[in-house]
Parts: structure tokens; C-alpha cells; sequence
């Protein structure tokens, strides 16, 4: 049995329940035998910092530590793992950062980066090093017994390439995983809060613009017996009886979907169970969407990004307008939420094409509940949008330099009046990454600000209606 801490290194942004990924990682590890402890320093009520985990893990004395990598917060991984330099511990990247950019890990302080998903390499990680200690083996046997984990990129060899996990019910339910997380970082009762559940991974979307690196464009999908079985373990030993569904595709297998609302509409331990998911506007039908909400589904988050023809056609985003503005008013028709996503600031996007996009928020917000916040594009290394603009624009390597990212405050820490402000602007919009024009910049600004007083609205129409 190996010892295994997982670290979750400080975001700019907290988060309000353990990473889904990092459940399954520790899941996985769990389920294998091996004794886990995770530590979120993301965490929104985490009060520990670097010093912390150095001691943390002077005290646990794992075997390995395995840091989850985002972009934004990379550099503090790499600080944090230098710091743990000579402690004894194998230190392990994975996430979204290492799969695109697996040596750069390796050259700031750790032995492994993982490629790809991490469930089936953390296991063999944790099987090697364990069987290391018990038998005595020296660097020598750890660089063969690396050469033969799948995923794994090495200081001392690079195993065969991961590929994708296809059989998604062989992974154990997240859930099992929470003993392992703090449950004080996340609540005031002490209860992990559950982060919601994936029902599949992948997706068969091309955007230029997206960071999923970690499960890839191959669309898998778990059985519906698999998906009700987690579902209802949530709602037995921890009373969840509402399940955000994460999937980036939830609509993109129509005969999935409809098994899926059935068994939803079957199983008596759900029976008046809610749930919510995220799917883009031309994945979906008015007859899918009034389907949904009889089995329980309350809000519906869309991807659609522009309301220019040429910018969707660019960013590959495979659909137009027309179908967003059908799929929202269904929703609404249908009873549900809605929140609606756009974004602003492509290269290729003038004050011309961003007024555009303003026109069509204005169409959709007696439709819409909520737009997302802000919305600047952030260019992620991997995406086609970075590759294709880095050196033009000099922003190559920007997540290694600590001015381009800044903490954010937590609105929902604030008096209602400072929140809303907060939200008016988009620090991205500061970081200039496509050096935009004045009236570019104002246009992208003025869109930042319509959906943050829209939001404002709905909320102030939301507690007028309940203080009534």
C-alpha cells in the first residue's frame, strides 16, 4: 500500500467543492488499496497555505504527491513542488496543464507529468512505488518501472502513450473519494459538498478555443445503470437529491439522453430529484429540452460564444445563431433556467462583429436568466487559438509570469453593491493578450457590462419575488 497525497495548489478563483477530477484520481487510488489524503489549498473556506503543505507533508510522509495542474495555476504548482525538492516524495503533475505541456513540469521540480487521464497511470504509479519500497529498488528500477505505465512522461523515461479510457463504469463513484478531502474547507457543517457528476467524457465539438485537454474530443459515455447507480449512492448516504451534470456535450446522444430522463423517471429513490447540464445550442431539440424537464431538469447552461456568422464559422463552432436562439426560448418554454454563455474579444472580432453579438444578448435576455460572467478570451496553451496567435501577438509562456494572474476577490464574499461591480469588469480584458484597439476594447468592455446588469436584474427580480 502506497501513501499518496493529492494537492490541489492555490487558484485565483475558489472553488466551492473538491475538483471533480481529483475525486476520481483519488477514487481510483482508493479502490486500488492505497492510503490517500487530499489537500485543497483552492478550497473556498481552505485557510492553509504553501507553508502548510510542506508541512503536511513532512507529517504524512507520502510516497508520492500528485498536484492537479490548471493553467492558472501552474506557476504556483512549480514553486510548491521546488519546495519539496529532496523531501523523499515522487512528485507527480497531472490535469489540464501537463497533458498539453508535459516537459515543462519536468523542468521546474517534478519527476512525472501524466498525460491524458490520470486514473489508470496514478494507480500504476502508486503499484510501482510501493513495490519499490518493499523490494529495495533504486533509480534504475523506478526509470523501467516508469517505462511501462501508459501516460506518463519521466526525468527518468516516458512510459507508452495513455489513449482514452473507454470503459467509464469500470471507475469507482467519486463519492468514495470524500473522506479524503477536508469536508471543513468547503462548508460550515462539515459536509463535503459535492462537486456533480459526468456522465461522459469528451467532445465531439472542434471549438479553437477550448482547453479540454484531459478527456479529449473521443465521446464516451457511461451505462445508464452506472450513472442511476451513482445517483442514487449520492442520495442514500449523503441526501443529494440535485445533481449538476459537468459533461461539455450532455445532448449529443439523443437515444442516451432519452434512456437516461427514463431511468431518472423510473428509479423511486430519485423521485423528486432536480438536476442541471451544459450542452451547446445545436445539440439539442424543443422536444429534447421538454423531455428533460419532466425528468427533473431545472436549468440548462448553452454554449454559444458570438452572434456573428463569420467569428462561429472561424472558432469552428459548428453552429448559428438561429439555432441558440431556438434552443433558449424552448428552454424557457419549457420551464427551465436558463444561462447563456458568450464570449468576447477573438482576434478576428471588430467592433462591427461584437456588435453583433450584443444584439443577439439583447434578443435572447427575456429569455435568458443568466449570462455567464465577464467572458474575455483567455488564450490556454494547446488551444488552436494560442498556437495560431502566441507569437504574433508575444504571449507566449504568459502563465509564468505572476502579474497575469492575479487573485480575484470572492463576490460572494461581498456587500451586493461591491459584487456587482466586480462583475461589470474583466481583468482579461487588462492583460491585452491581442493588443486590441480603443474602440474594440470599449465594445468588449460594454458587452461585459450588459451581462452583468442583466444578471443584477434577474437576481434583484428573484429577491423582490421572494420578499413578497
Amino acid at each position: 500500500m502506497a501513501k499518496v497525497l493529492l494537492i490541489l495548489p492555490h487558484l485565483p478563483q475558489r472553488m466551492g467543492a473538491p475538483y471533480l477530477g481529483q475525486q476520481y484520481i483519488a477514487a481510483s487510488l482508493v479502490a486500488a488499496g492505497h492510503e490517500v489524503k487530499c489537500l485543497d489549498l483552492a478550497a473556498v473556506r481552505n485557510t492553509l497555505d504553501d507553508d502548510d503543505a510542506v508541512a503536511e507533508v513532512d507529517r504524512f510522509a507520502p510516497q508520492i504527491v500528485g498536484m492537479t495542474l490548471f493553467t492558472l495555476n501552474a506557476l504556483r504548482g512549480y514553486r510548491l513542488a521546488a519546495r519539496l525538492r529532496g523531501r523523499g516524495p515522487l512528485l507527480v503533475a497531472g490535469g489540464p496543464h501537463p497533458t498539453v505541456l508535459p516537459e515543462e513540469p519536468l523542468a521546474h521540480g517534478f519527476d512525472v507529468s501524466v498525460v491524458g487521464e490520470g486514473e489508470r497511470a496514478i494507480v500504476g504509479l502508486a503499484a510501482l512505488v510501493d513495490r519499490l519500497a518493499r523490494e529495495g529498488g533504486g533509480d534504475a528500477d523506478l526509470a523501467e518501472g516508469l517505462r511501462g505505465i501508459r501516460g506518463v512522461r519521466s526525468v527518468h523515461g516516458d512510459g507508452p502513450p495513455g489513449g482514452v479510457l473507454d470503459e467509464l463504469d469500470d471507475l469507482p463513484y467519486p463519492l468514495t473519494s470524500y473522506p479524503c478531502f477536508d469536508a471543513e474547507a468547503y462548508s460550515a457543517d462539515g459536509l463535503v459538498v459535492p462537486g456533480g457528476m459526468m456522465t461522459s467524457r469528451g467532445c465531439p465539438a472542434r471549438c479553437t478555443f477550448c482547453a479540454n485537454y484531459v478527456t479529449g474530443r473521443a465521446y464516451r459515455f457511461r451505462s445508464t445503470e452506472d450513472i442511476i447507480g451513482e445517483m442514487v449512492a449520492l442520495a442514500e448516504h449523503h441526501g443529494v437529491m440535485h445533481f449538476p451534470f459537468w459533461d461539455d456535450a450532455f445532448t449529443a446522444r439523443r437515444p442516451r439522453l432519452n434512456a437516461l430522463c427514463d431511468a431518472i423517471e423510473a428509479e423511486p429513490t430519485l423521485g423528486g430529484c432536480t438536476w442541471t447540464c451544459i450542452t451547446p445550442g445545436n445539440m439539442v431539440r424543443p422536444e429534447d429540452l421538454r423531455r428533460m424537464r419532466a425528468a427533473g431538469c431545472v436549468a440548462i447552461n448553452f454554449g454559444i460564444e458570438s452572434g456573428d456568422y463569420n467569428v462561429l464559422r472561424i472558432i469552428q463552432k459548428g453552429q448559428r445563431p438561429e439555432h441558440v436562439k431556438a434552443a433558449v426560448r424552448a428552454a424557457k418554454d419549457a420551464g427551465m433556467v436558463t444561462v447563456v454563455n458568450f464570449m468576447f474579444g477573438f482576434p478576428e472580432e471588430g467592433v462591427d462583429e461584437l456588435g453583433r453579438t450584443l444584439a443577439l444578448m439583447e434578443e435572447l435576455a427575456p429569455h435568458t436568466d443568466y449570462f455567464n460572467n465577464r467572458g474575455v478570451l483567455m488564450p490556454f496553451p494547446g488551444t488552436a487559438i494560442y498556437d495560431a496567435n502566441h507569437e504574433r501577438y508575444g504571449f507566449g509562456g504568459w502563465w509564468l509570469d505572476e502579474a497575469m494572474i492575479p487573485d480575484e476577490p470572492d463576490a460572494f464574499g461581498l456587500p451586493p453593491a461591491e459584487a456587482a461591480a466586480l462583475l461589470e469588469r474583466d481583468p482579461t480584458l487588462d492583460r491585452d493578450f491581442f493588443r486590441y484597439t480603443a474602440p474594440v476594447r470599449e465594445m468588449i468592455a460594454r458587452c461585459v457590462r450588459f451581462k452583468a446588469r442583466h444578471n443584477q436584474a434577474t437576481v434583484a427580480r428573484l429577491q423582490r419575488g421572494a420578499a413578497a
